[in-house]
């Protein structure tokens, strides 16, 4: 979808940007003055990074998009499933001030270690539109979300950009449960842990 109107939604939203995406500074910065979120995604990690790679690679991510609030891990074969990475991928992400969301996966190390370390952490309860859902799927998987919250007093979701993802969020914000929950925007999952 068009990134003004994503960004003009009328509800708080956090958006995934790729840091190596050749527009994510425009992006990011389109976002961020219509009042909106930003995280980066934390793609470009070499495989058998150091320590040294990590700190390049996040110093690189940062001068990118330098208001990021956190950092989000893959959905799958990232810090969540590799405990020496999360290891020396955390204080990194740590000392630049950002918070770190993970995918509820195996044991996710990317999320022990950040929440050892003292660091804002959340775990995403949901992919809301994974395998292309359809929208009264997606509504159906928000509804569960606020029950979540209800039980957890937050919780997090995360889809894609898709015209049928934001018409079913945008439906449900006014037909669904959005009335027993506060929507708000990740920074606000990572600071209540």
């Amino acid at each position: 979808m068009d990134r003004a109107t994503l960004a003009a939604l009328p509800f708080p939203v956090t958006f995934v940007i790729d840091p190596m995406a050749p527009d994510a500074a425009t992006a990011a910065a389109l976002y961020r003055a219509a009042g909106q979120e930003v995280v980066m995604s934390a793609t470009g990690i070499p495989v058998g990074a150091t320590a040294a790679d990590l700190e390049q690679t996040f110093q690189a991510h940062a001068a990118a998009l330098p208001e990021a609030v956190a950092v989000i891990d893959l959905p799958e074969g990232g810090m969540g499933e590799d405990r020496p990475l999360a290891t020396l991928a955390v204080p990194v992400i740590q000392a630049q001030g950002r918070g770190l969301i993970t995918y509820d996966v195996g044991l996710n190390a990317g999320d022990q270690v950040a929440r050892r370390a003292d660091m804002p952490a959340a775990t995403v309860f949901r992919r809301l539109d994974a395998e292309d859902r359809s929208k009264p799927v997606i509504r159906r998987y928000l509804d569960r979300a606020a029950f979540k919250a209800a039980q957890d007093g937050q919780v997090m979701v995360i889809g894609t950009t898709r015209p049928e993802t934001v018409a079913a969020i945008l439906e449900w914000t006014v037909e669904g449960r959005a009335t027993t929950v506060s929507l708000a925007p990740a920074s606000a999952v990572l600071l209540a842990q």
